[in-house]
């Protein structure tokens, strides 16, 4: 028998065991396996004293009932024909022994010691016009600038712009920066109130305060925005390779990294255009619009929070190949990707990751689903396949 294949036997039935469903049959399979090594025994007797509400309880995110039918009813509510009576049978299956693999991965690898990679937190870097440079974090809340015309205040995880009543910057050249860097997110307020996300691994240029023609902001990575209804001055945000969106009011994704060759904007409401040069496209509420070099800008439609969950403290991927999973969390988590060979990059997973755990939860997890195999190396990760 396949030595994986062996274990999630093995393990199912330890796990059958403990909440008493174990056959004749397959009890005396268990203790043939427990009298073949003594190491079978260690296992099992440590097992046996282990409490693993923790672990499922982690596991949970991606492999129970429960989850499944949260990830059914906020992402994939449009493909109910793909959840049919077969499909809930597998999925309890793949619960009972992927998470009792999970249990004895564990206890195989005793003495392995874990490294432990942290998820990011609250941090970016102001850049003034002058080029004074003001690192912002929870830790070092204050009023950067106060005046009659101006309030700047880093409210520990949010950098918050207020301008006096008519108040206008006429030649509007006056520009802050504000960078967030890998393992980083900040909350951006700017001088109108419309409110931007920065994700890591990104950075906005924006006037101090508003002239009064237009309100046009400069993004590099991605960032959602919130922006505050002003028919009478437009907001465009400036992304890579002269593309443009233009919007009155509305709530929306925009994506624009360096290393990717894609430009996205997913909008969640309002109506914003997408253009570069001549060509343009206009977004209504659940669409994608992407620009590619050298192609039309497409459109889709697409269920908005695959895109925006980051926001809101999880990333979720849905038959994402590991190349862009880990190059997402790469930057969430401050860490470098190693690939040991080329096939560990086209392997594809679906799975909602809670953003603020620690990453090792979701690694063990892929390492589970079988194949993938992953090693942490100080801030690198290791990342290798095998059939």
């Amino acid at each position: 028998m396949d030595s994986i294949i062996k274990k999630q036997r093995i393990a199912s039935l330890i796990l059958k065991e403990k909440i008493d469903e174990l056959s004749k049959s397959e009890k005396e399979e268990l203790t043939s396996w427990l009298q073949a090594s003594p190491r079978n025994e260690e296992i099992y007797s440590r097992l046996q004293k282990k409490s693993f509400s923790e672990d499922i309880a982690r596991y949970q995110q991606i492999s129970t009932p429960r989850g499944l039918e949260d990830y059914r009813r906020r992402y994939v509510h449009k493909n109910r024909r793909l959840l049919g009576k077969w499909y809930w049978a597998a999925a309890v299956a793949v619960f009972i022994v992927g998470i009792a693999t999970l249990f004895f991965y564990q206890e195989e690898h005793l003495t392995v010691a874990k490294t432990t990679i942290s998820p990011g937190s609250s941090k970016a870097m102001l850049v003034l016009n002058n080029g004074e440079v003001i690192p912002l974090s929870e830790k070092n809340k204050t009023e950067i600038i106060a005046t009659k015309e101006l309030s700047i205040r880093n409210e520990g995880s949010q950098l918050r712009y207020t301008a006096s009543e008519n108040t206008k910057n006429e030649q509007a050249t006056t520009y802050n920066e504000l960078i967030v860097p890998k393992g980083g997110e900040f909350t951006l307020t700017l001088s109108d109130g419309t409110k931007v996300w920065l994700n890591s691994q990104s950075k906005i240029r924006y006037p101090v305060i508003f002239n009064d023609i237009t309100r046009e902001v400069y993004l590099e990575g991605e960032a959602y925005f919130e922006v505050t209804k002003d028919s009478r001055h437009p907001f465009h945000v400036n992304a890579r390779n002269g593309v443009n969106i233009k919007v009155l009011g509305t709530s929306f994704n925009v994506r624009s990294y360096t290393d990717e060759n894609a430009i996205e904007t997913v909008l969640e409401e309002g109506s914003v255009r997408m253009s570069q040069g001549k060509d343009s496209v206009i977004l209504s509420p659940g669409n994608k619009a992407t620009y590619l070099p050298n192609e039309p800008i497409r459109l889709t439609t697409v269920n908005t929070e695959l895109y925006t969950a980051w926001r809101h403290g999880q990333y979720i991927f849905m038959e994402e190949s590991v190349e862009n999973i880990l190059k997402q969390l790469s930057r969430w988590y401050d860490i470098e990707v190693f690939y040991s060979n080329e096939a560990a990059k086209s392997v594809v997973f679906s799975g909602d990751v809670r953003k603020y755990d620690d990453i090792n939860t979701l690694l063990e997890a892929m390492e589970i689903a079988g194949g993938i195999h992953f090693k942490i190396s100080g801030k690198t990760l290791i990342v290798s396949y095998s059939e």
